[in-house]
């Protein structure tokens, strides 16, 4: 391959390096990894390594996955440097999360609202197809899809259905970070599939971020 190629290869959006060159002096026992090193991520999950360039997304994920079970707001996500060494916990300010300030345009408009309802239904019937062809993967995605949905229409409508607000400038935050994390996710399932397939079930987004990994299956990161 030619030079141009490569570094044309190098350059594309999404593309992942992966071979045991790029992280061979790594310990080896270590099998969940997210480390941050110059200009990339080092990832490994059950066996599997990538090396990825690095973006806002992947910063953001290793701030969730440092703090298991921990909501964390988009404006503390967001206000991280993508570079900082630090551990997770200083996006946090003095241990407390910070709360919306006065609120004032709806978290959901009312097509939001009838593209959630339409995409519940979807979901039903896809719930429906596995249990008869007994596809356990594709039961379990849609039951999480339906969950994220549950979530997020609790925290767009409160009592009697009133709408709850919010501030134009937490919408406009919450909406770069999941843009962000979702990429994160993509350039990940890329290089190691399984990690793609456990992020896209066990982080959370929308104006509280967390990760929430299976209860009965316990994975300790390094890094």
């Amino acid at each position: 391959m030619s030079k141009e190629a490569m570094s044309s290869s190098d350059q594309r959006v999404g593309r992942v390096r992966e071979s045991p060159a790029d992280c061979s002096n790594l310990p080896t026992h270590d099998d969940f990894l997210f480390l941050h090193q110059n200009d990339y991520w080092i990832i490994r999950y059950r066996g599997r390594t990538a090396l990825l360039k690095s973006i806002r997304g992947l910063s953001y994920l290793a701030v969730l996955l440092h703090h298991p079970g921990r909501e964390l707001h988009v404006r503390d996500l967001l206000g991280r440097p993508m570079n900082a060494s630090t551990p997770a916990a200083a996006v946090v300010l003095h241990g407390r999360t910070r709360r919306e300030p006065h609120v004032g345009i709806p978290i959901l408009d009312a097509q939001g609202k009838v593209e959630c309802q339409r995409r519940l239904k979807e979901l039903r019937q896809e719930l429906n197809e596995a249990e008869r062809f007994k596809d356990p993967q594709r039961r379990a995605a849609a039951q999480n899809e339906v969950q994220a949905i549950a979530d997020y229409l609790a925290s767009a409508v409160g009592l009697g259905g009133r709408d709850r607000k919010t501030s134009s400038d937490a919408e406009r935050a919450r909406s770069a970070v999941t843009k962000c994390i979702r990429n994160a996710i993509q350039r990940i399932d890329s290089a190691i599939p399984s990690l793609g397939y456990h992020l896209a079930a066990r982080i959370k987004t929308g104006y509280f971020c967390s990760y929430n990994p299976h209860p009965d299956r316990h994975i300790t990161w390094k890094f």
